[in-house]
C-alpha cells in the first residue's frame, strides 16, 4: 500500500516535471489566436485579388496563347527535324570518306611539313654562318683599330 503511494507520487512528480504539453499547447494556442488577429482577413482578400486575376488570364490569354504555341511548336518541330536529316547527312558524309585517302593527304603535308623545315634549318644556319664571318670582320676590324692606336700613342711619347 505504502508502495503504490510511493509510486503514484513519484509518477505524479514526473509528470510534472516533463510532461510539457499542456504548456505547449497553451503557447500554441496564443500564438495561434495572435496570428489570426494581426492577419484578420487579409490572406482571405488576397487570395480572392489572386484568384480574380487567374480568371482573368483564363478567359482573356488562354485561347491566345494556345493558338500561338501550336503555330510556333509546329514550326519550331518542322526546324528541328530539318536540322535532325541536316545532322544525319553530314554523318553519312563523314563515314562514306576514304581512310585511304586521308592518310594519302596526311602523308603528303608531312612531307611538305618536313621540306619546309628542313629549309629553315638550313636558312638558319646560312643566318648563322653570315653572323660568324661578320662578327670575324668586326672583331679583326678592332684589332687593327687598337694597333693603329698602339702605334700612334708609340709615336706621339
Amino acid at each position: 500500500m505504502v508502495s503504490e503511494q510511493i509510486i503514484r507520487d513519484v509518477f505524479e512528480v514526473h509528470g510534472r516535471l516533463f510532461d510539457h504539453k499542456p504548456v505547449l499547447q497553451g503557447h500554441i494556442k496564443a500564438f495561434v489566436r495572435e496570428f489570426e488577429e494581426k492577419r484578420g482577413g487579409r490572406e482571405v482578400e488576397q487570395l480572392e485579388k489572386i484568384s480574380g486575376q487567374v480568371l482573368d488570364i483564363k478567359d482573356k490569354y488562354l485561347e491566345e496563347m494556345k493558338t500561338a504555341l501550336d503555330t510556333f511548336l509546329t514550326n519550331i518541330q518542322a526546324k528541328a527535324s530539318v536540322a535532325v536529316e541536316v545532322c544525319k547527312k553530314i554523318e553519312e558524309k563523314e563515314n562514306n570518306v576514304d581512310v585511304g585517302q586521308l592518310e594519302l593527304e596526311r602523308d603528303r603535308r608531312k612531307r611538305e611539313w618536313d621540306t619546309f623545315m628542313q629549309k629553315q634549318f638550313e636558312r638558319s644556319a646560312e643566318v648563322d654562318r653570315d653572323m660568324d664571318a661578320e662578327m670575324k670582320k668586326v672583331a679583326e676590324e678592332y684589332v687593327e683599330m687598337e694597333k693603329k692606336l698602339q702605334q700612334q700613342y708609340v709615336t706621339s711619347t
